[in-house]
């Protein structure tokens, strides 16, 4: 029920080459939900900041972006997680130029430099669609990268598509940028997050009902640990203290 809004992490000149059509591209594919890319973005830092307060978990005042695209998430991190700085990263500098241009307001910063996302300075990571563009035997270089992104005891929001939903393979298949994506189940992001040290706090599911069906979208709350959304979201922690990961992280 959703779609990608960033770039591989390790062939950028593949995403430079859909920056300026990346919106045309990927609303053909989402016609068929009957929304477009802006509802599932909103909906998606919705949540997350639902998810934060129902853990008692505080609102960031920084945020880092990674896989950033051309910025579809930025209005949404500052603007409804309030967050003050928000730094946008992405390898593709085609995309990274657009989204500078589409976010000009003070505090939001594109990079295509990875090395200029300072070391323990971010509250939240955040990131959408991102790892099943990136070839497995490069995901833990990323994922470390951003668990090193993050000061300790924040928190990394990981979401991917579902590949539990068949719908969600029809609609891949039909974004070109999505053609070589290698998806990734719930349990193996979960492993990969515990690798680079994350504590896994909690997993859901989101966007379950189309446009057709959106009188039923209140029920997805109650749903949210069926594994039948468009897309899933994991919230896992960068422990205050190295060793502190807690070995009863569910699965």
């Amino acid at each position: 029920m959703s779609a990608p809004e960033s770039s591989t992490a390790t062939n950028p000149a593949e995403f430079d080459s859909f920056a300026t059509n990346y919106d045309e591209e990927l609303g053909r594919a989402l016609d068929l939900t009957g929304e477009d890319k802006s509802y599932y973005a909103e909906g998606r830092v919705h949540w997350l900041k639902g998810r934060l307060a129902k853990l008692g978990l505080p609102l960031p005042a920084t945020c880092f972006d990674f896989g950033c695209g051309t910025g579809g998430s930025a209005p949404y991190l500052t603007g409804v997680l309030g967050a003050l700085k928000y730094v946008g990263y992405d390898p593709s500098a085609e995309s990274v130029k657009v989204a500078g241009i589409i976010n000009p307001q003070e505090g939001v910063s594109f990079t295509a430099d990875l090395s200029t996302a300072k070391a323990g300075a971010f509250d939240l990571a955040f990131c959408n669609g991102v790892f099943h563009h990136i070839p497995p035997e490069h995901r833990e270089e990323a994922v470390a990268a951003v668990f090193a992104s993050l000061k300790p005891g924040c928190v990394f929001a990981f979401w991917e598509n579902n590949p539990w939903n068949p719908l969600v393979h029809y609609l891949m298949s039909k974004v070109a940028f999505d053609k070589d994506a290698q998806m990734l189940f719930p349990a193996a992001a979960r492993r990969l997050l515990r690798s680079a040290g994350f504590e896994i706090l909690e997993h859901s599911y989101k966007f379950i009902f189309p446009a057709s069906l959106a009188s039923l979208r209140p029920v997805e709350n109650w749903l949210c640990r069926l594994p039948t959304g468009g897309q899933y979201q994991i919230l896992a922690r960068k422990p205050l203290s190295a060793g502190a990961v807690k070995t009863a992280d569910r699965e």
